[in-house]
């Protein structure tokens, strides 16, 4: 009997951030990496309303793991409410799909077995700095019967009040989906994020920012660093709180703080702590090294 070698496989979530259906996308494993056990994708960011098609594998299980948000799947024609922290299983040759629920969007991670299912998202991915835009349907159903998956059309109708969210805010979600908004250049659901009297406090500045400072200082810094992407290391919430350990990463590009195009690299690390009122950010503090991108930039 012949001897499968395999390997360790580390994988992080800012690494290779795409677009499958608009979603902004992480592959977090593949079957060639995995040894044909299994292909898992996380979803980073899933709008309020979202849908998947309602669909059937007939090649591979579908599993889903909820970590931010609230989902609304269907199975068989049985619909089912998912909250943070939730398994759903999707057997296949049973047709199901999923839609974002609530009021804030959602992160996901689903994962088929066994693996094969992801060359049909690679396939499709496009680049993260592209707008969202509608599938090629045509091609979307091509690629689908060539992946053993048959696409019904729209999800079935919920139950009544079904997809009615919780009052509750979710302050993580709400914070990831702040910095989701930077990282795709989103401004309008950016700012939506944001209270009239929202102030920011930020390393080295000696006065707070308000709305339009702020959106100011978005523009500048994203100007000079025209791939800025902020990875979450960690986020906590408590009370009117929700706490943040990021990294960003970029690219200077154009002149910012006075200081002209090195073409340079930099990556530094941050923390900020959100004051959320009324669903939204009131206050911002946010501290970061600014000495390491100053010394990465030669200054």
């Amino acid at each position: 009997m012949a001897k499968t070698s395999a390997t360790g496989y580390l994988n992080r979530r800012e690494d290779g951030v795409f677009r499958f259906l608009g979603l902004p996308t992480v592959m977090r494993a593949t079957s060639e990496e995995t040894n044909g056990a299994f292909g898992l994708l996380e979803h980073l960011e899933m709008p309020v309303g979202f849908a998947s098609p309602y669909h059937t594998h007939h090649r591979e299980d579908e599993s889903f793991y909820v970590l931010d948000g609230e989902m609304a799947f269907v199975c068989g024609g049985e619909w089912r409410k998912a909250g943070p922290g939730t398994f759903v299983y999707g057997p296949r040759d049973i047709a199901h799909g999923f839609q974002v629920i609530g009021n804030v969007p959602a992160r996901m991670l689903p994962m088929c077995t066994p693996g094969g299912f992801e060359g049909f998202v690679i396939a499709q991915k496009t680049r993260i700095e592209e707008p969202p835009s509608p599938p090629d349907m045509g091609r979307l159903m091509t690629l689908a019967a060539e992946y053993g998956i048959d696409i019904h059309g729209p999800l079935p109708a919920m139950p009544e009040g079904f997809g009615a969210g919780s009052d509750v805010v979710d302050l993580e979600s709400l914070n990831r989906r702040w910095i989701a908004a930077f990282n795709e250049r989103d401004w309008e659901t950016e700012r939506a994020v944001r209270s009239e009297d929202f102030q920011a406090h930020l390393s080295g500045m000696a006065e707070p920012l308000d709305n339009a400072g702020w959106a100011g200082f978005m523009e500048a810094f994203t100007t000079g660093f025209p791939d800025a992407w902020i990875a979450i290391e960690s986020c906590v919430a408590g009370g009117d709180t929700v706490a943040t350990r990021w990294t960003l990463t970029g690219t200077h590009r154009a002149e910012f703080q006075g200081i002209q195009a090195t073409g340079r690299e930099v990556t530094f690390s941050g923390i900020e702590f959100n004051r959320v009122v009324g669903g939204k950010l009131a206050e911002h503090w946010a501290m970061f090294d600014n000495l390491a991108m100053l010394r990465q930039l030669g200054v």
